[in-house]
This record gives C-alpha cells, structure tokens and sequence, in this order.
C-alpha cells in the first residue's frame, strides 16, 4: 500500500482552488492507494474546497484508490457538517469508498 500525504494550508477556498487542484493531481499522478490529507491548519474553507475534495475522492475512487482525511481543523468539521459530508472524516476502513 502507497501513502501520499498532502497538507493544504490554511486557504481552502476559491481564491486557491486552481492551486490546490494542481497540487492534488500531481500526488494522483504518483498513484497513491492512499491519499492522506492534512486539513488541521484549515482556518477558511468554503464551498469550492468542498468541491475540490468530492471531486478528489471520485477520482481516487475510480482508479481503486481512497482518500483519507487524517487530521481537521474545527472549521473543516463545521463546513463539512453543514454540507452534511462530516462522513469524510470517518476513519478509513482500508476499502476503496
């Protein structure tokens, strides 16, 4: 099992959407089984980064992959819960979801 570990910063949002997107496909590009991401130093996050980590998850979930979610700040588990995704921040089971 391959482990990439990735920490997006403090701006989850529009304004770096771009960025992150480019970041998180090049750790794809490395064909983790696992995507680990660090979201504790989270302190903005809105509904673009949101989309960025659906659209992650898909991805990895189409090549057998999975995507972990390892640590949060509490404004990324406030945001997912009014979405109601606060499931992406379940341990991971080992399956591809």
């Amino acid at each position: 099992m391959t482990q990439a570990v990735l920490s997006l910063g403090r701006d989850l949002t529009i304004v770096r959407a771009a960025e992150l997107r480019e970041a998180l496909l090049a750790k794809l590009a490395e064909a983790p089984s696992v995507l680990a991401l660090d979201l504790a130093e989270v302190s903005d996050f809105d509904s673009a980064g949101v989309q960025l980590l659906l659209a992650t998850k898909r991805t990895l979930a189409e090549a057998g992959a999975r995507l972990a979610i390892v640590a949060a700040s509490s404004t990324v588990r406030a945001s997912l819960a009014l979405f109601g995704l606060a499931g992406l921040l379940e341990p991971a089971t080992g399956e591809a979801s």
